[in-house]
């Protein structure tokens, strides 16, 4: 949602509004937050790796796991 794309920029109307696959993932992600008892692996990916370091830093105190994918994979990667 950060990302300037057609559904959320270029149309001129007054109002514009996330859609339900945002909303449930927001639930999710706010159930998540809430409970903390159960096991939780967090999936990470993109290329960004500046942008996401606080969130990782955020998310070590939460989950259990966390499996960096995508582009940003390659900065923690070692020879």
């Amino acid at each position: 949602m950060h990302r300037a794309h057609s559904s959320i920029v270029g149309i001129d109307k007054k109002f514009k509004a996330a859609g339900l696959l945002v909303e449930k993932e927001l639930d999710y992600f706010g159930e998540f937050l809430e409970n903390k008892k159960n096991k939780t692996t967090i999936v990470l990916g993109g290329a960004k790796v500046e942008d996401k370091i606080p969130i990782i830093k955020n998310l070590i105190k939460l989950c259990d796991q966390i499996i960096i994918g995508g582009g940003m994979a390659f900065t923690f990667l070692k020879e």
